[in-house]
């Protein structure tokens, strides 16, 4: 049963038009098109910018395209679950509990565990996707089974989030620490860019990202040995483009994301140094040393656990060397 109120609590504030003209003139055929499944893991989060996330939505997705909205409670204390309220706020928001805390890379696999749709998507608990958001990421997605497609990502102000800030498309990438940075524009990267097309994206900047299903499962997934939140973004990025795929942007999709200065949840120190680890002994190659330097606590790998299942995945899909990548 939906809400009496849940139209007024899908409401959120359309951002002005700022697309790229050309974008604002595509056409799509959405019945040629894939339907989506939107998973959103959630801990510790503003039920407002939940709202406004799901109705962002509900209202700049064709439905005929929009199979449903996963949201998954990872583990929240009762007064920030929601769950009587986001289950009822329209038909196709579905709701998934985990008991306890398995953090955003075990939650967003879960997730994708529990739907069935052709295209996975997953999104962030306080965003705003713009008009047409999706049939730019599908039409990418149209014959490229090894894709992965992102939006380029805008701002939302912590302090006022109603006030959508349109980005310059930058593509990002990753220091020697392991950290992920923005680095440049398209057109500061290659001189003949074209806007808005495409553009490579080298490293994801994190969870807001669309693909195909299958390519999900062949190309391994996420590594479920990572804990908590952070690598996963930078695993996916050296797979992907290592072991057949792409990663890229799209400046016609644009989703509005809120960069906050503090997490509303707690992460831990050893869990993000050990994902960093077990990215360095599968990935790194003959780089290790340079990581080692910017962050030599990294070198003590007692911790690791156990690689052999991804390093089998390595090898089974043929990927490159890191000389590769990084040339």
């Amino acid at each position: 049963v939906v809400l009496p109120d849940a139209r007024h609590r899908l409401e959120f504030r359309m951002p002005q038009e700022g697309r790229p003209k050309a974008c604002i003139q595509r056409t799509y055929n959405v019945s040629k098109m894939p339907r989506v499944a939107v998973i959103i893991p959630y801990l510790n989060e503003s039920l407002e910018l939940l709202e406004h996330t799901v109705g962002s939505l509900i209202n700049n997705t064709d439905p005929s395209l929009l199979d449903e909205i996963l949201l998954i409670d990872d583990g929240n204390e009762a007064d920030h679950a929601f769950a009587s309220i986001l289950m009822r706020l329209h038909p196709k928001v579905k709701y998934h509990r985990n008991a306890e805390r398995q953090g955003l890379i075990k939650a967003k696999a879960t997730g994708a565990d529990l739907t069935k749709s052709p295209v996975i998507v997953f999104m962030e608990p306080h965003c705003i996707v713009n008009r047409f958001w999706l049939e730019p990421l599908l039409d990418r997605l149209h014959g490229a089974p090894k894709l992965i497609v992102v939006p380029v990502i805008d701002s939302l102000p912590e302090k006022t989030p109603d006030q959508y800030k349109y980005g310059a498309g930058y593509y990002g990438g990753f220091g020697w620490n392991l950290e992920f940075k923005w680095v440049g524009t398209a057109l500061e990267r290659n001189f003949s860019y074209q806007s808005p097309d495409p553009f490579p994206m080298p490293c994801l900047s994190g969870g807001i990202l669309a693909m195909w299903r299958d390519w999900w499962k062949e190309s391994g997934e996420y590594d479920d040995q990572m804990t908590e939140w952070g690598s996963e973004h930078i695993e996916m990025s050296l797979r992907t483009w290592r072991c057949g795929g792409s990663v890229e942007a799209v400046p016609c999709s644009r989703v509005g994301h809120m960069f906050r200065k503090r997490s509303p949840y707690s992460r831990h120190l050893e869990a993000s140094a050990r994902n960093k680890k077990r990215v360095i002994s599968v990935w790194l190659d003959n780089y290790k040393d340079k990581v080692y330097k910017a962050q030599p606590g990294l070198k003590d790998a007692s911790d690791l656990g156990d690689i052999s299942a991804r390093l089998a995945l390595r090898e089974r899909l043929q990927c490159n060397s890191m000389d590769w990548y990084v040339k």
